[in-house]
C-alpha cells in the first residue's frame, strides 16, 4: 500500500513539473518571438505609426526616406520576406533622447498583440527626434495590434 501511495505521489508531482515547464517556453517564446534589427533617433516622419513590410520595395522606400538626410546614409539590412517579415515602429516627433521599444503583450491563434515602451535616455536634451525600431518576426497571417 506505501508502495502504491509513493508511486502515485511522484506520478502527480510529475505532472506538474511537466506543465511549468511548458508555460516558461511559451514565455520565453513570445519574448524570442521578435528580434531588434535597427533603431535610431531620426525616421524621417512626423507622425507616430506602424509599417508592416513584406517586401524589398517598401523596406527600401522606408530607408529612402531616413537616409535622404544622412551621408553615409544606414545600410538596408538583408531580409529573407520568404521566411519573415519586418515591422517599424516610428515613435512621431518628440523632444528628448529615447527610443522605443516593442514587446509582445498577448497572443492568439488570430492576433499579435504589441505594446510600445519608451527607453529613458538623456533627459535634460531639448532636441527634436523622430525615434524608430525595426524589428523582425516570422511570417505570420496574424492580425498585428500595436496598443
Amino acid at each position: 500500500m506505501k508502495c502504491a501511495f509513493l508511486v502515485l505521489i511522484l506520478l502527480f508531482s510529475s505532472c506538474k513539473g511537466q506543465e511549468k515547464r511548458g508555460r516558461q517556453q511559451d514565455v520565453s517564446e513570445q519574448e524570442n518571438l521578435m528580434q531588434l534589427i535597427e533603431s535610431d533617433f531620426y525616421s524621417g516622419t512626423d507622425e507616430e505609426g506602424m509599417i508592416v513590410v513584406t517586401d524589398r520595395k517598401s523596406l527600401l522606400k522606408f530607408y529612402a526616406q531616413v537616409n535622404r538626410t544622412r551621408k553615409p546614409g544606414l545600410a538596408v539590412p538583408e531580409v529573407d520576406f520568404g521566411k519573415e517579415i519586418l515591422l517599424i515602429y516610428c515613435a512621431g516627433k518628440q523632444q528628448g533622447a529615447s527610443l522605443p521599444r516593442l514587446f509582445v503583450k498577448n497572443t492568439s491563434d488570430s492576433r499579435l498583440v504589441l505594446g510600445v515602451e519608451t527607453t529613458k535616455g538623456e533627459a535634460s536634451s531639448t532636441a527634436l527626434t523622430s525615434p524608430f525600431s525595426i524589428y523582425s518576426l516570422a511570417l505570420t497571417q496574424k492580425q498585428i495590434i500595436v496598443e
